[in-house]
């Protein structure tokens, strides 16, 4: 299950920032850009809940805006609100210094870790993706994904961030947390897998369903 308000809102905003990062550098929109990301990775440092502007500073920032039924109306983040700045201060994290692309609508997030374990030849990647699988709550799972974050980007490998939102709000949803780690775990293996097996097993991409 997804919420297409999620997923077109934080797809079209990471593609417009990102076109504008590599597209136009000199320009106004560049320029602010730049900015924009740099604030966001100053958010993250500090830790949602810690920032009073974060949540106002990512809101402003999506285009399309996320619909009125996912925008909370108490003092506490709701799932989709969380899921949104999660899923941008840590694209601000994959575009620091980048010389190529973040987001590919192409791309699961597992399925890009799973690629990141080929290419890097490394046991640690897997032992690295596991733990953020089985971490214990939200804080936990963050920061091994900063951890995996930097690594892709580190191996110029993209994922859709849009995709990766609606996965990181259905994780703060009990009903749906299991389904989600399932597919990223199935993800992972398909994304090991040479490119012409890659696209005959991955349903997930296809049918863009979630649990």
């Amino acid at each position: 299950m997804s919420d297409t308000s999620l997923v077109i809102s934080v797809s079209s905003t990471v593609a417009r920032m990102q076109s504008n990062y590599f597209d136009k550098p000199h320009s106004v929109e560049g320029t602010e850009t730049r900015r924009a990301l740099a604030e966001l990775r100053q958010s993250a440092s500090r830790g949602f809940g810690t920032d009073p502007l974060a949540l106002q500073r990512v809101l402003m920032l999506l285009k399309p805006p996320l619909s009125e039924s996912l925008i909370g109306k108490t003092d506490t983040a709701t799932p989709s609100e969380s899921a949104v700045y999660h899923a941008l201060t840590l694209f601000a994290l994959h575009m620091q210094s980048a010389k190529h692309p973040a987001h590919s609508a192409k791309t699961s997030f597992a399925m890009a870790c799973g690629q990141l374990y080929v290419q890097a030849d490394s046991g640690s990647i897997k032992m690295r993706f596991d733990a953020m699988q089985a971490a214990a709550d939200e804080t936990a799972r963050i920061v091994h994904l900063r951890s995996l974050i930097a690594l892709l980007r580190s191996h110029n490998i993209a994922f859709d961030y849009g995709w990766f939102a609606n996965d990181l709000r259905s994780l703060r949803l009990p009903q749906r947390r299991d389904g989600v780690l399932l597919r990223w775990g199935r993800d992972f293996a398909v994304g090991t897998m040479p490119p012409k097996k890659r696209h005959d097993t991955d349903p997930s991409l296809i049918e863009k369903t979630l649990s």
